[in-house]
């Protein structure tokens, strides 16, 4: 089963530049990049966090709107 959720197996060799699942764990962990490790000890690592470390703008967030007190008023004083 291949999921976009998480970086695949040639991905997480390109980003690492290692092949063997501990070395990819050692340089995910000297970089920052949180990570799991499967049953066999290879890292998962979530697409998502690697494309906003990167810099990559992720399309689905809604973007931050402020509310609208425009049409509220200030009360007089008496």
């Amino acid at each position: 089963m291949t999921s976009d959720l998480f970086l695949s197996t040639k991905d997480l060799c390109d980003l690492t530049g290692y092949k063997a699942g501990y070395y990819q764990a050692a340089w995910l962990k000297s970089h920052g990049y949180p990570y799991e490790l499967t049953i066999s000890g290879k890292p998962r690592v979530l697409r998502e966090f690697v494309e906003k470390k990167l810099g990559l703008a992720n399309v689905n967030e809604s973007p931050q709107t402020k509310p609208d007190f425009s049409h509220w008023t200030q009360p007089k004083a008496a």
